[in-house]
């Protein structure tokens, strides 16, 4: 768990993580802490690796993203757009 995670466009909520033991990244799934709905993701280095992998630092984010919209649609393969 994490209290003050931040998604990629700077909201605050808190994360569920899993740190992956072989590449020392922690993964962060972010959600609001009052409604609880899900925010988007950050991956952050966590652990220093050897070789090549040793050129990411502990505290680099290696990856984050953000859920900016949300639409419901009748069918698959339907995108918002064409809902009516």
């Amino acid at each position: 768990m994490v209290d003050d995670a931040v998604d990629a466009v700077g909201r605050h909520g808190v994360a569920v993580a899993r740190l992956d033991g072989t590449s020392g990244e922690r993964e962060e799934w972010i959600f609001n802490t009052k409604t609880h709905v899900f925010l988007g993701e950050h991956t952050v280095q966590v652990k220093r690796n050897s070789g090549v992998d040793a050129l990411i630092k502990p505290g680099t984010v290696t990856y984050t993203s953000a859920i900016m919209n949300r639409a419901i649609v009748d069918g698959m393969r339907e995108t918002p757009a064409q809902a009516g």
